[in-house]
């Protein structure tokens, strides 16, 4: 027992301080290929099963990859062609009505700010108290030689310049190494999973195989998952924003899609521009509907319904409980990510967390000899109809939390009633 935690800590800190040698830039540049590689592998497998002509391995698997590559290539053409223009004209159109809003929105605060609020023989005006505060004054500043002013004009041009450089080309290398590293495990992910099975004992292979189904749960659940969840939330927002009469639906739907992945504080950000247009203009299909509080309101009960419609509906049947964090954990989880990995580290903090818990609940199973994985539960497949199988296809089998018949290994059997349980 003692020889077991020895060895195990020195591991930790051996992995520990070799992690601690590598910049975050590094780190952030092969998470990003390890999760693209994991999101693609469907499609690589896909395109594999319908190669079967290729007799050899090497280039059928190399084919596959690069078919993915150009399908990919081709959704973000459509995107760019189709969804990016429409974006960018309601931005301008944004750009173009953002000096009235922010007209109409300062003569609204100063209009209510400006009514005095007496206190006992003590009388204030909010809106002069604010005016006095932001007002700044002018400071003299000592004249300079014109020699001086020159050189401190072109370093103050030039270090920009050099640092766009650098970030240009430090960004291209660094893509051109996701790319590379993108490619090898997109062909080879297969095999580098057998070989680290077969690196292990053989007495832990079978833990090592049930660990990477356990981390599959995890990380399919989630990006996978997650990725649908973006697609229906972005959807629903943008055909809800059209309703409503919202300015630019279609920004606040892509809004709110891409704020779908930071968990808990996500819905709550993208409802912060539509309550803003709310508050500050009228409503363009509903009429009655003016800028103010019940249009905010309005807002407000129907972001709050997309969001609770999702936890009831979608969730439970797409995310399942692959991660089971509490709210606390995850928000947590999301500072430390931010402050290490920026965006990223925002995005994968959940599932980052849940696979650490899974490590831990490891370690800890051998070093006092307790049962490290729970019982598989049991998995009752009923013969369902065609409505049920087509989306328990594009759900499951697109996006998979489990397999169709459960886990694979299991031996099916029969019940009274026709039912298939594992």
């Amino acid at each position: 027992m003692t020889a077991k935690r020895i060895i195990a800590l020195a591991v930790v800190v051996l992995i520990y301080l070799i992690a601690r040698q590598v910049n975050a830039v590094a780190w952030t540049s092969i998470v990003i290929a390890l999760v693209l590689a994991y999101l693609l592998s469907p499609a690589v497998t896909f395109f594999e099963r319908r190669l079967t002509y290729i007799t050899n391995y090497e280039w059928r698997r190399t084919l596959s990859v690069l078919l993915t590559w150009l399908l990919v290539i081709g959704i973000l053409g459509l995107f760019v062609g189709f969804i990016v223009p429409a974006t960018f004209k309601q931005l301008r159109d944004f750009a173009d009505e953002l000096p009235d809003l922010i007209a109409d929105t300062e003569e609204d605060l100063k209009a209510t700010l400006s009514q005095p609020i007496t206190v006992g023989n003590y009388t204030l005006v909010p809106w002069d108290e604010l005016e006095r505060l932001f007002t700044t004054r002018d400071s003299e500043t000592d004249e300079s030689s014109l020699t001086t002013t020159l050189q401190n004009t072109v370093l103050s041009m030039a270090d920009p310049a050099l640092n766009v450089l650098g970030g240009a080309v430090s960004f291209l290398l660094t893509s051109f190494f996701v790319l590379m590293m993108l490619f090898y495990l997109m062909r080879d992910g297969p095999r580098f999973v057998e070989y680290l099975v077969s690196g292990v004992p053989e007495s832990y292979r079978g833990d090592a195989r049930r660990m990477l189904h356990e981390l599959g749960v995890i990380w399919n659940g989630y990006l996978r998952g997650q990725l649908l969840l973006c697609t229906a939330v972005a959807v629903t927002t943008y055909i809800a924003a059209l309703i409503l009469g919202l300015p630019q639906p279609l920004v606040l739907g892509i809004i709110a899609g891409f704020l779908e992945f930071i968990p808990n504080i996500g819905p709550t950000l993208a409802l912060i521009p539509a309550l803003l247009f709310a508050l500050t203009t009228s409503s363009a299909t509903i009429p009655g509907l003016e800028a103010g509080l019940l249009y905010g309101a309005v807002v407000t009960l129907t972001y709050v319904g997309i969001q609770q419609l999702e936890a009831i509906f979608l969730v439970p049947r797409i995310l399942g409980q692959s991660l089971d964090l509490h709210p606390f954990v995850v928000l947590v989880a999301i500072l430390i990510g931010s402050n290490l990995t920026g965006v990223l580290g925002v995005i994968l903090a959940a599932p980052a967390v849940a696979t650490l818990r899974l490590f831990a609940r490891y370690l800890r199973g051998k070093l006092l000899d307790e049962e490290v994985f729970p019982t598989m539960p049991v998995y009752v497949v009923q013969q369902r109809g065609m409505l049920y199988r087509i989306a328990h296809y594009l759900l499951s089998k697109r996006f998979p939390v489990m397999p169709a018949d459960g886990p694979p290994g299991l031996p099916v059997e029969r019940t009274e009633t026709g039912e298939r349980v594992r």
